[in-house]
């Protein structure tokens, strides 16, 4: 009798911890915060020297990148072809963001801002006046980081978004021989 009291006191501990409700998550720590924050501090640094390895890295290997637009971008190796188009030139912009918000738990959270690309001037023409640079893109993004096995962080989403829709540029105009 003592030994079915004991298992099945036993039995009823076990059924009342399993109904509890699950420890809440933690906030995000100080040194988490500041890691998050470094994303976008890199991020930036990265694309201002044209350093797409640099960028690529600050993602997961399964990243979702969503430009306005444009396709989705699926992986760490479909992130790097676009960005070696979109930075792989001289004529590259800079880029200025500012992180607006972060809120996250433990290990997930995201961060909001906004951000400008800033286009080079053209160079100047052979002959006749000088062109306007182009107006600067302006846009917000929101970015999901998670954190890693060995402490760090990486964005698992990335998404942006215009403020101004995107104009393409005018086809040359077709002359007549």
């Amino acid at each position: 009798m003592l030994r079915t009291a004991s298992i099945t006191a036993g039995v009823a501990c076990l059924l009342l911890a399993a109904c509890q409700p699950p420890n809440k998550l933690q906030p995000l720590t100080a040194a988490d915060s500041t890691a998050i924050a470094k994303i976008a501090t890199d991020y930036v640094a990265a694309w201002n020297k044209g350093n797409v390895d640099g960028v690529v890295a600050l993602y997961t290997a399964d990243a979702v990148r969503q430009l306005q637009d444009t396709v989705v971008l699926k992986g760490a190796n479909a992130i790097r072809t676009y960005l070696n188009t979109a930075m792989g030139t001289p004529l590259r912009p800079t880029l200025a963001i500012q992180v607006t918000s972060t809120i996250g738990r433990q290990d997930l959270a995201v961060s909001a801002g906004t951000f400008t690309l800033t286009p080079p001037a053209p160079p100047a023409p052979a002959k006749g006046a000088a062109q306007a640079a182009p107006a600067p893109i302006v846009g917000k993004w929101n970015n999901v980081t998670m954190k890693q096995a060995d402490g760090s962080w990486k964005a698992v989403l990335d998404a942006v978004t215009y403020d101004a829709p995107r104009v393409a540029p005018a086809a040359p105009a077709k002359g007549r021989h």
